[in-house]
C-alpha cells in the first residue's frame, strides 16, 4: 500500500506520495492541494486509491512524446520557480505540440531528425498535419517550443532515465525565410475569440483620449498574445531583448 503525506508551503497545502517509475525505482510525486488541510488530505486519499487501483507505471517503451510533456509539466514546470507568465507560455506551447503527430510518436523512437523537421515546419511554415498551409511562427514562439522540448527531453534522461540521451542537443534553430502573418487566426485555439486588428486600432485610439497609460500593456498583450493578467504579471526575467 502506497503511503503519502501533506505539507504546507505558504498559504497552500500540498500532498505527496511515492510511486514506482519505469525503472522500478520509487519516486516521490507532489501535487498542489488547497488552502484547507482536510481537503488536501482527501485529495491525497483519492490519489492513493487511484494509484492502487490502476498501478499505472509509465513504461519507456510505450510512453509517447505527448505523455512525456504532460509528465514534465506536472512534475517540473508547474512546481518550479518560473513566473506565471512563463509557465502559461510553456503550457500553451505544449498544447500546440500535442496537436501534431510528433506528440503520438513513441519516446524511444524519436530522433533528432524528427525534432528538426518539426521545428523547421513551425519556423518556415508549410502544410500542417490538418492539411492547412500556414506561415511560420515568430522567433519568440519558436524559442518557447524549443525550450519546452529541450527541458522535457532532458527530464526524460534525468531524473526519469526513460532515454539515454537528449536528441534536442543536436537541433539547430533556423531563421525564417518569410515574414510571419502576425494577425492570422490559423493557430487560435478552439473556443477563443481574439480581438480583430480593426478593433485593436479602435481601442488604441480610444485609450489615447481616455487613458494613455493603459496603451502600453494593451500593446504588449496584443502583440505578444498574452492575457491581461499575464501582462500585468510580467517581470524582467520574462524579457529577452536580444
Amino acid at each position: 500500500m502506497a503511503k503519502g503525506s501533506v505539507r504546507k508551503k505558504g498559504k497552500k497545502w500540498y500532498y505527496r506520495f511515492y510511486v514506482e517509475d519505469a525503472s522500478g525505482k520509487m519516486v516521490q510525486k507532489e501535487y498542489a492541494g488547497t488552502e484547507s488541510k482536510s481537503e488536501t488530505e482527501k485529495l491525497l486519499r483519492k490519489a492513493l486509491e487511484d494509484y492502487e487501483n490502476k498501478k499505472f507505471v509509465a513504461k519507456a517503451d510505450s510512453l509517447t512524446v505527448g505523455e512525456l510533456l504532460d509528465m514534465w509539466a506536472e512534475e517540473e514546470l508547474k512546481t518550479g520557480t518560473l513566473s506565471n507568465g512563463t509557465v502559461e507560455n510553456y503550457l500553451g506551447a505544449i498544447r500546440c505540440i500535442k496537436k501534431h503527430p510528433i506528440a503520438d510518436r513513441k519516446l524511444k523512437t524519436v530522433t533528432a531528425e524528427h525534432l528538426q523537421a518539426f521545428l523547421d515546419l513551425l519556423t518556415f511554415g508549410g502544410e500542417f498535419p490538418d492539411g492547412k498551409v500556414r506561415k511560420g511562427y515568430s522567433k519568440d514562439y519558436i524559442h518557447s517550443f524549443s525550450a519546452v522540448l529541450q527541458q522535457s527531453f532532458r527530464f526524460a534522461v534525468f531524473p526519469k532515465q526513460l532515454i539515454s540521451f537528449n536528441p534536442m542537443q543536436y537541433i539547430k534553430l533556423k531563421r525564417q525565410a518569410e515574414e510571419v502573418d502576425l494577425f492570422s487566426d490559423d493557430e487560435v485555439e478552439e473556443g477563443t475569440q481574439p480581438i480583430s486588428h480593426e478593433d485593436y486600432e479602435r481601442l488604441i485610439k480610444y485609450l489615447e483620449k481616455k487613458n494613455p497609460p493603459a496603451i502600453l500593456p494593451i500593446q504588449i498583450a496584443y502583440y505578444a498574445g498574452l492575457r491581461i493578467g499575464e501582462t500585468c504579471g510580467l517581470t524582467w526575467q520574462d524579457i529577452n531583448l536580444e
